[in-house]
């Protein structure tokens, strides 16, 4: 084989990166080069095929592949030879990352991170993997050098076929779309579909849904937008006789409670792992991330409004709805608590992850979840006449607990995972303590394993601020500060923070010039924002415009819905593409699939039907759009709607009806505080909450919506007098109320 010599002039570049994960990988042999027009220019010049590997900064097994064979000289040196070598950050680039993990699943059967692409130099993919042994990745990239020079032509037919077939499969080469009306879709019953899918996967002795459709085993991913959403709507609308409203609600807080109870809860400092390999949510994938945080908190507050004790049928009901509520409440105020503690940067973003890896002592070679487990020994010295009521309770074996099968590398042999082995009562038995004194017991243990804890080596933090996932955490941040009990102490931060979150990425990640958002931040602005950015940043505006009643968030938000329908918006096909033309991504796809986040296709539906109330000067054209954004994933919608769990919410929240409450009301005034916590106590996401303070009316909203004008108006007048309450439904306001009992009625609460 031979080899350009320019090729092996080049050195690694990612040392000027801002992507925290590029620069994990600065210091490799490897000759990185960064996704640019320079980058693809080099490489046709040089006519040298593309080594493409994308991930992100706390995936555990790129590391992996990394210590094995880009920090190897050898490995480096073949890999500098024969390609061009590209790192790209699937969080920072996710139109680059979604194409080729497109082709990926295409031809593999699967996909995942690390991903390993190798293409042509016009970025056409011709063989594509995932992690590779070093071993086997050497062996690997000598024959697709081999194949490059000895039948180039065949490689670049490949590639040119598989752009093809990933256009006609995103829809971007054809301009049709397809027929039918949302009416059709709805026909095909997508909800009770959903719920007779997740009631044959689901898990019934250790709670959740296990990847690959079974009833048991692992991986178990804390999905909201394919799971907790979904069950969350089926418990608490009658849409079908076939759907079992109270087996939903149970399914929904078994999962949480697995959650809770596990490993991949966090029970020293709080938040929750990205999945548990295991059925029994003990062995978890230590990364944490930001989206897994924001999804869990919302979804746990469903769940927690969903179990409501004053709906029980009887006495037991009521304290099994207690338990349940107060489970989902603690789940989300401990995740709070993480995130604000240790992902919360001092300007006011969020930054997106914590690692999986740390070295287990000063020195060592970092491995997975060292900061984070616990040899018995070291629990004895800590705990001293507390360590055996404790290990009890938290599973401790002397051997250590985690199963071979669940420790690959054998880095967690001799240690043990905290999870909730045993309930209460059967420890507080067996030590001969009540219930109370043994919660007593095992959080002044915790406390003290924190503090050692705290002298272990982090795992790295990816200090990058993602504008999608802060929306996101904006979302679960505002309702907290509408639903979460003031009894939980981090209640009162979180609509403080909220507003912080929004007033950093308006300030710092916003060109108001430009009417362009920043996809990142960190020393400085990133690539350009995607669709995802606009549409959860959307989300989470709306949803801090109801917990603070600011009108100016909600303005925003309709500003960046009219930006994102004129970057991203369908012309040809209807919804929405994922990113902005760029001559480099081949092909211009659409987030349509939910996943471990929500697609920005089904968050943005959610946005436009509540949008359309706000705005209703632009009702037609939201409903429209919303509508034609149904139909462009329609056939899926009525073949696979788990899949698209979080559109199919969006469906039922239209069959149950979109409505505006309205509330009139001084915010001094005890009645107003009072049904405003009557309207937040309630599981209402088909409803926007309009609050109206006479002595400082909402003008720029009742520039956009003629309802508000309306009453302005009378508020002026002097028609309105006192706190009144009141529905608009399809156009048309219902008689206010102006007492809890009669507001009770209004709302349809028990």
């Amino acid at each position: 084989m031979s080899s350009s010599s320019s090729t092996s002039k080049l050195t690694n570049v990612l040392g000027k990166s801002k992507s925290p994960y590029l620069l994990q990988h600065k210091d490799n042999p490897v000759a990185w080069q960064e996704f640019t027009p320079s980058t693809i220019k080099l490489a046709q010049e040089l006519d040298k095929p593309i080594f493409l590997s994308s991930g992100y900064s706390a995936c555990h097994w790129c590391h992996v592949l990394a210590h094995e064979s880009f920090e190897d000289e050898d490995v480096a040196e073949v890999m500098n030879k024969y390609f061009i070598n590209i790192k790209v950050d699937r969080e920072e680039r996710p139109d680059v990352d979604r194409v080729y993990m497109t082709y990926l699943q295409a031809t593999s059967g699967g996909g995942g991170w690390p991903m390993s692409i190798f293409m042509t130099p016009t970025l056409e993919p011709f063989f594509a993997g995932t992690y590779f042994p070093k071993a086997r990745f050497k062996s690997l990239l000598i024959r697709i050098a081999e194949l490059w020079e000895d039948d180039k032509e065949q490689c670049l037919a490949m590639g040119k076929g598989a752009i093809e077939s990933l256009k006609d499969m995103s829809g971007s080469g054809s301009s049709a779309r397809l027929p039918g009306t949302l009416d059709e879709i709805l026909a095909t019953s997508p909800s009770s579909k959903i719920y007779a899918q997740l009631v044959q996967m689901h898990d019934a002795r250790y709670g959740g849904f296990a990847q690959g459709g079974s009833r048991s085993g692992g991986p178990k991913f804390p999905s909201c937008s394919m799971t907790l959403e979904p069950l969350a709507r089926l418990a608490s609308y009658p849409l079908s006789e076939q759907i079992d409203r109270e087996k939903a609600r149970e399914m929904g807080v078994k999962m949480i409670r697995g959650i809770w109870k596990g490993g991949i809860h966090d029970w020293v400092g709080g938040g929750v792992a990205r999945y548990s390999v295991d059925a029994k949510w003990i062995v978890p994938h230590f990364e944490k991330m930001l989206y897994d945080q924001a999804q869990l908190v919302t979804g746990s507050l469903a769940f927690a409004l969903i179990s409501n004790p004053d709906e029980a049928e009887d006495e037991a009901h009521r304290k099994i709805l207690e338990e349940d509520r107060k489970l989902c409440f603690d789940l989300a105020a401990d995740i709070l608590e993480y995130t604000l503690r240790d992902l919360k940067s001092p300007e006011g973003g969020f930054w997106s992850a914590e690692d999986a890896d740390s070295a287990p002592a000063k020195g060592a070679k970092k491995s997975e979840g060292a900061f984070y487990i616990w040899g018995a020994q070291e629990i004895d010295e800590v705990l001293r006449d507390d360590a055996e009521l404790v290990r009890d309770f938290f599973g401790v074996e002397k051997e250590g607990n985690v199963e071979l099968q669940h420790d690959m590398h054998g880095e967690m042999r001799g240690k043990n995972i905290l999870h909730q082995a045993k309930e209460y009562a059967v420890v507080a038995s067996k030590h001969n303590k009540s219930e109370e004194e043994l919660t007593s017991v095992v959080q002044d243990a915790l406390n003290k394993l924190k503090k050692r804890r705290d002298t272990r080596e982090r795992p790295g933090l990816d200090d990058k601020i993602l504008t999608s996932w802060n929306g996101l955490m904006l979302s679960a941040l505002s309702q907290a500060a509408s639903s979460l009990p003031d009894e939980y102490p981090i209640q009162s931060q979180c609509l403080t923070a909220a507003e912080e979150v929004a007033s950093f990425i308006k300030g710092r990640m916003w060109d108001a010039d430009k009417r362009e958002l920043a996809r990142s931040w960190r020393e400085g602005k990133g690539p350009i924002g995607q669709t995802d950015d606009y549409a959860f940043l959307i989300r989470g505006l709306l949803d801090l415009y109801e917990a603070s009643g600011r009108g100016e968030h909600a303005l925003w938000a309709v500003e960046l819905q009219k930006r994102q329908d004129e970057l991203f918006w369908d012309n040809a096909g209807g919804g929405y593409f994922a990113s902005a033309p760029d001559e480099h991504v081949l092909v211009r796809m659409k987030d349509a699939q939910d996943a471990a986040e929500p697609s920005a296709t089904s968050v943005t539906l959610h946005n436009l039907s509540r949008l359309s109330l706000i705005h209703s000067d632009e009702y037609e054209n939201y409903e429209n759009r919303a509508e034609l954004t149904y139909l462009s994933i329609g056939q899926e919608l009525k073949q696979m709607p788990r899949t698209f769990g979080y559109s199919a919410c969006g469906l039922m929240d239209l069959e149950k009806g979109y409505r505006e409450v309205i509330l009139i009301g001084s915010s001094s005034d005890p009645m107003t505080a009072d049904l405003l916590r009557l309207i937040r106590s309630m599981y209402a996401p088909n409803q926007v909450l309009i609050h109206m303070d006479p002595s400082n009316p909402p003008t720029g909203l009742a520039k956009i919506n003629a309802v508000v004008k309306s009453l302005i108006a009378s508020i002026e007048a002097g028609k309105e007098e006192g706190v009144s309450l009141r529905i608009c439904e399809n156009g048309t306001c219902g008689i206010p109320v102006r007492n809890i009992v009669e507001a009770k009625k209004l709302l349809g609460v028990s």
